[in-house]
C-alpha cells in the first residue's frame, strides 16, 4: 500500500534525525529541532510549495552536502544519496506533492521526535547516555582525549570555573541517578559533594577518567557538552582565560573533525555548542600533489595572509627582496638576513647558503624536497619562496628562537609544548623515512605563538633516495646536540638520532647549561630527568626507536603517580635474581639517580654481585663515578640515618669486591674510584670481617695496580693504619709498604 504524504513526510524527517544523531553534530540537531516545531500544511492536492517543512528539508540537505557528507561512511551515502537524486529531480517543479523514499531506507524510530527537545534548554544526560552502544565508534579519538585531559591538568585549569562542582556537573548530568561510589550516600551527588568540596581528598582532575560520566571513552556528545559548559558565561567570567581555553580545545578537536562555535548568547555573552567541520577545513598535511593545488588555488582566489600572498607570488627571483646590510645571525653554514617582499611589503627572513663543504645548491635541494611533505603542518617553519641553484630560500619571520626563550622553557608546560611541537612533525617526517639530523635550540622557531622546526638541510632522504653515502660524513649536526651514532655512521641513523636531539633539548632548557660531546646531561631529579637519561642514552637500540615510544614514556613520567624508588627496586631485583640483564642495568640507574636514599645504597645495591655490577660500571664511567661517589657520601648515614655496623662491614666488603674485579680487568678508573670509596668506608668503621679481606689482596697486587692503591693509601692514611702488619712484609708490593710506613709515621690528628 501507499504510503501517504504524512508518512513520507515524516519517514524523510525521521531519517535525517537519525543521519544527523550519528553525526553527533549539535548544529544539525538544532536544524532538526525548527523543522520539527513547523506545522504540517495540508491542501487539497497534498503538499505545495508553500509548505515550509520542504523548504527547511532543502536547509538540512544542503547542510549535509556542505559539512557533514564528506565525513559519512559508505552506509550512510547508500541510504542517503538515492532521496537526494529524487527529491532533485523535481526540484524543477512549482509544486512538489511528495517525497519519494527509497524502501533501503530503514523504518523511522518512532520516537524520534522525543528525542529532540525543543530549544536550548539544557539536555541532561542519564546515565545510559554517556556509555556507548555497541557498535557506536566514537570520532574524538583517546589520543585528542589523552592531549586535552594532561593540557588542563598541566595549567591546573579550574573546569568548573566560578561554580562547585556538583553544581556544574549538574548543568550537564542528572546526579541524582547516578551511583555513588561512597556507600555513606545512595547518588554520585552526595559523594562528589563530601570529596570535593567537603574533604578536597579527591584530585582536581577526578572528573576526566570517572566512567560514570564517559569523558574519556563516552561518545563524542558528552565530551562536546562538558567542554561547552567549561565556555560558559555562567562557569567562566574572565574574557582571556575563555579565549585561551577555547583556542586550545578547538585545536584538538578540528583533527577529529569538531569545533565549539557560538549557538546562542546571554546578554550578549556567547553560549557555545560543539558541531562538524568540513573535511577542508581540518588540519590536515597535504602531499605534493595536493601541495601545488592548494599554491595554484591561493594564487587563483587569492591569499588570505601576508606569508600566503608571498607564498602566491613565489617566482625564485632575487630581485622581489630587499635585504637588510648586514645579516641578523651567521653560521657556518648560512647567514640569515632580515628581508622585505618587495611586491607585498611583507617582512620575511631571507636565507643564504655559505658553505663550502656542499653546494649550497644541493642543500636547498633537500630543503625544499621536505618541504613538499610537510607543507602546511603547524609545527614546520615554511618556505615560502626559493632558488636551490642559487643557495637561497625565503621564510617567515620568526618572533624568537628557542635559545631566546631559554627562561620560558624552565616552565614545564611551556617545555611540554615545544617538545610536543617536535614530536608532531618529527613524526610525520619519519613516518616517511627522513631524519632531521639537527634538532637544537637554534632551529625551534617561534612563528604566530606556536614552536616551528626549521633548518632541514642536512635532512637525511629516505632510503633508496639517498645520496652517495660518504657525502655527508662531515656534516653531522651540532656538537653536543647531535646523537654519537652521527659521528660514526650518519647514513644509517634511525629516528632515535632525532630523538636524542629532544632528549638534549630538553636537558639544555632545564639546566641552562650547553650540552658536551659524549657527556651525560641531566636535569634536577624529577620526571623530566629520566626522561632524558632514556632519550640521550649512548646505545641508539636503547632509546625510543620512534615518536610514538617517546610520546608514551613522557605521558607515563608526566602524568602517572610517582612510584617510590624503593618500591621500583623491589621489582627490578626481582626481575634481576630471575636473570634479566636489563634489570640490572635498570636497578643501577635508578640508584644512581637517588643519592639520597640510602636504602637503595646500603641494602639494595650490595645485596648485587661484582658479576652482575662490573659490566655497567665498565661501560658507565660517569654513571660509576656518581654510584661511587653516592655510596662515599652514606658513610655518616648523611647525617639522616645511624649506620649499623653489620651494614658498614658490607659496604667495605662490597667495594672491595668491586675493587678486585677492577684491578684484575685493568680497568684503572674503576678501581681508582671503587679502592678510594673502600678506604674511606674502611678509615669511618675500622671492621675487622672486612680487613681480613683487604689484606690479603694488597699482598697479591703488584706493578700498575699496586702503584695506583699505593697512592690511594697514602691519600687515606686512617684506613692505612689498619693494615700496619703489611709495612714490613717482604711478600708486599714496595709501592704499598712505603705507603703503610708513611701513613703510621704521620702523626693521627
Amino acid at each position: 500500500m501507499d504510503s501517504t504524504p504524512e508518512q513520507l513526510g515524516e519517514r524523510v524527517l525521521a531519517q535525517a534525525a537519525a543521519l544527523f544523531s550519528a553525526s553527533s553534530d549539535i548544529g544539525s540537531a538544532e536544524l532538526l529541532r525548527a523543522v520539527e516545531r513547523l506545522d504540517f500544511v495540508r491542501t487539497d492536492d497534498g503538499f505545495t510549495d508553500a509548505t515550509n517543512w520542504h523548504d527547511y528539508y532543502w536547509a538540512a540537505i544542503f547542510y549535509i552536502d556542505a559539512v557533514n557528507l564528506p565525513s559519512f561512511g559508505e552506509e550512510v551515502l547508500e541510504h542517503l544519496l538515492p532521496t537526494i537524486t529524487e527529491v532533485a529531480s523535481q526540484n524543477g517543479q512549482s509544486a512538489v506533492d511528495r517525497i519519494l523514499v527509497k524502501p533501503a531506507l530503514p523504518a523511522p524510530d518512532a520516537n524520534w521526535r522525543q528525542a529532540l527537545e525543543v530549544g536550548h534548554a539544557a539536555v541532561l544526560l542519564q546515565p545510559r547516555d554517556v556509555r556507548m552502544a555497541e557498535g557506536e565508534r566514537a570520532r574524538i579519538t583517546e589520543v585528542t582525549r589523552m592531549r586535552l585531559f594532561d593540557t588542563l591538568r598541566l595549567q591546573n585549569v579550574d573546569w568548573a570555573g566560578r561554580l562547585e562542582e556538583p553544581e556544574f556537573l549538574k548543568r550537564i548530568f542528572k546526579l541524582d541517578t547516578l551511583e555513588s561510589y561512597d556507600s555513606r550516600f545512595t547518588t554520585a551527588e552526595g559523594d562528589i559533594f563530601q570529596h570535593r568540596v567537603a574533604n578536597e581528598d579527591w584530585e582536581l582532575d577526578w572528573v576526566f577518567t570517572d566512567e560514570r560520566f564517559g569523558l574519556s571513552s563516552g561518545p563524542d556528545a558528552v565530551l562536546l557538552r562538558f567542554l561547552s559548559e567549561m565556555l560558559h558565561p555562567v562557569v567562566r567570567t574572565d574574557a582571556e582565560e575563555l579565549q585561551d581555553l577555547l583556542e586550545l580545545f578547538n585545536t584538538l578537536l578540528a583533527r577529529d573533525g569538531y569545533a565549539l562555535v557560538p549557538v546562542d548568547s546571554i546578554s550578549g555573552y556567547p553560549v557555545y555548542g560543539g558541531r562538524r567541520i568540513p573535511v577542508q577545513a581540518r588540519p590536515i598535511t597535504p602531499g605534493p600533489v595536493q601541495i601545488a593545488a592548494n599554491r595554484a588555488s591561493a594564487a587563483k582566489a587569492g591569499a588570505h595572509g601576508p606569508y600566503d600572498m608571498v607564498r602566491a607570488q613565489a617566482r625564485g627571483d632575487r630581485k622581489d627582496y630587499r635585504l637588510d646590510r648586514l645579516p641578523m645571525e651567521e653560521g657556518g653554514q648560512a647567514q640569515v638576513f632580515r628581508a622585505v617582499h618587495k611586491p607585498t611589503d611583507t617582512e620575511v627572513a631571507f636565507k643564504r647558503r655559505s658553505s663550502e663543504r656542499e653546494t649550497p645548491a644541493a642543500r636547498m635541494r633537500r630543503e625544499i624536497e621536505i618541504s613538499q611533505l610537510l607543507g602546511r603542518h603547524p609545527h614546520y617553519m615554511p618556505i615560502l619562496d626559493s632558488s636551490p641553484e642559487d643557495g637561497w630560500l625565503v621564510m617567515p619571520m620568526a618572533q624568537a628562537t628557542a635559545e631566546d626563550r631559554c627562561d620560558d622553557l624552565k616552565n614545564p608546560t611551556q617545555l611540554r609544548a615545544l617538545v610536543e611541537a617536535l614530536m608532531e612533525v618529527l613524526e610525520l617526517a619519519h613516518t616517511h623515512d627522513w631524519l632531521h639530523r639537527d634538532v637544537k635550540p637554534s632551529n625551534i622557531l617561534l612563528l604566530d605563538s606556536r614552536w616551528t622546526l626549521a633548518d632541514w638541510g642536512i635532512v637525511r632522504r629516505p632510503r633508496g633516495q639517498t645520496t652517495k653515502a660518504g657525502r655527508t660524513r662531515f656534516e653531522l649536526g651540532t656538537e653536543g646536540f647531535a646523537a654519537p651514532e652521527l659521528f660514526v655512521a650518519a647514513h644509517e641513523a634511525t629516528a632515535a638520532a632525532d630523538i636524542y636531539g629532544i632528549g638534549r633539548v630538553i636537558a639544555w632548557a632545564l639546566t641552562g647549561k650547553h650540552p658536551q660531546t659524549n657527556v651525560l646531561l641531566l636535569p634536577d631529579p624529577g620526571p623530566w630527568r629520566n626522561i632524558t637519561r632514556v632519550a640521550t642514552n649512548p646505545d641508539p637500540n636503547q632509546r625510543p626507536q620512534n615518536i610514538q615510544s617517546l610520546r608514551e614514556l613522557i605521558n607515563r613520567e608526566l602524568t602517572e603517580p610517582a612510584e617510590p624508588p624503593t618500591e621500583r627496586a623491589k621489582r627490578l631485583m626481582e626481575r634481576t635474581r630471575a636473570g634479566d640483564p636489563a634489570a640490572v642495568n635498570s636497578l643501577l640507574e635508578l640508584i644512581t639517580d637517588h643519592p639520597e636514599d640510602y636504602e637503595l645504597y646500603l641494602h639494595t645495591l650490595v645485596g648485587l654481585s661484582a658479576e652482575q655490577v662490573i659490566p655497567w660500571l665498565s661501560r658507565n664511567p660517569q654513571g660509576s663515578s656518581r654510584l661511587l661517589k653516592g655510596m662515599a657520601d652514606h658513610v655518616d648515614g648523611r647525617g639522616a640515618r645511624r649506620v649499623q655496623f653489620g651494614e658498614a662491614a658490607r659496604a667495605v666488603v662490597w667495594l672491595h669486591t668491586i675493587a678486585n674485579f677492577a684491578a684484575a680487568k685493568d680497568d684503572w678508573d674503576l678501581l681508582d674510584e671503587a679502592a678510594r670509596t673502600m678506604c674511606i668506608w674502611d678509615a669511618a668503621w675500622d671492621q675487622w670481617n672486612a680487613q681480613d679481606r683487604i689484606a690479603p689482596w694488597l699482598r697479591s697486587l703488584s706493578g700498575q695496580a699496586a702503584q695506583l692503591v699505593a697512592a690511594i693509601l697514602r691519600d687515606h692514611h686512617d684506613s692505612a693504619r689498619h693494615f700496619s702488619g703489611l709495612a714490613q712484609d717482604g711478600t708486599v708490593d714496595l709501592w704499598i709498604r712505603q705507603a703503610i710506613r708513611e701513613a703510621l709515621d704521620t702523626p693521627q690528628p
